[in-house]
């Protein structure tokens, strides 16, 4: 069989993810969020099973921009707590978990070591650890 030239072979299939879509309950400033998120981090970065998680977390940015401008309008009404106080707390308190769990937060950006990278535990350290624990039993 006579060699192929490399243009012959047309043009190697894509293996990248795609991008992920914003949800239709969303509104215009939750799509708006969303797409930030998504256009902000690298491409291979979310999965497509992220998609629910990255939807609550547009919601929460939104929900936290409303909250902390009703709160600037005023922390006490009528001599009370803005009612607003604890949608800011909740929201902010969301956004930092699903930031932590979708790695946007600035350590998230940090390459951890892989386990392969790991030293393996010696002969001579798993045997006294295996002692200690026998000794226990």
């Amino acid at each position: 069989m006579p060699r192929q030239a490399a243009a012959a072979s047309g043009f190697a299939a894509s293996t990248a993810r795609p991008l992920l879509k914003p949800p239709p309950d969303l509104n215009a400033l939750e799509k708006e969020a969303f797409l930030d998120i998504v256009l902000g981090a690298p491409p291979h970065h979310f999965m497509p099973s992220d998609l629910p998680l990255v939807a609550c977390y547009a919601k929460a940015i939104v929900q936290e921009k409303i909250a902390s401008g009703e709160l600037a309008a005023g922390y006490v009404v009528d001599g009370k707590p803005s009612a607003w106080l604890p949608v800011w707390q909740a929201s902010i308190r969301a956004v930092t978990t699903l930031a932590r769990m979708l790695a946007l937060s600035p350590g998230g950006r940090v390459p951890s070591k892989s386990p392969e990278a790991q030293e393996p535990i010696s002969y001579y350290s798993r045997l006294a650890l295996e002692a200690k624990r026998d000794e226990r039993s």
